[in-house]
């Protein structure tokens, strides 16, 4: 038997039935996880490099955010609906303020973006974000630009 007494084999049509079920189930899983509503950005400028103050009135307020979503500050706890007012406090104290906020691990970002919207509601422009061991050896040092004082 040669080559051209063999029968010739008809070439498989591929059913496209199946892919299109599988891209209709990717749309419909991008459709499900996209949100549709627009998202509220919450920009702060990041500094590009340590700066000292050259302001003789200047105060550095520690703003903590607990594990647990508690927001202490001089060592009270404020819910989130009394930071503006505590933050207009924080403002009069000098005339240069930074807040240095400290969030520990296993806080929610909400808490974070309360205390920043609050800050940033009573017109405080110098924010710092701190781990917290490098915010206990900020305040544990004698030169801490008047934290603590009221």
């Amino acid at each position: 038997m040669g080559i051209l007494d063999q029968p010739l084999r008809r070439s498989r049509k591929m059913s496209m039935t199946s892919m299109i079920d599988v891209v209709f189930l990717l749309l419909i899983f991008f459709m499900l996880i996209n949100t549709f509503g627009s998202t509220q950005v919450l920009r702060f400028a990041t500094p590009a490099g340590e700066r000292k103050s050259i302001e003789k009135d200047f105060n550095l307020a520690p703003v903590f955010i607990r594990a647990d979503n508690s927001i202490d500050i001089d060592g009270k706890t404020f819910p989130a609906d009394a930071l503006k007012g505590e933050m207009q406090k924080i403002k009069s104290r000098a005339a240069e303020v930074t807040l240095m906020i400290v969030v520990e691990p296993g806080a929610k970002n909400q808490s974070l973006i309360h205390v920043i919207e609050a800050a940033r509601s009573t017109g405080l422009k110098n924010i710092a974000m701190k781990k917290l061991k490098d915010a206990e050896a900020i305040l544990s040092t004698p030169s801490n630009g008047g934290a603590g004082n009221d």
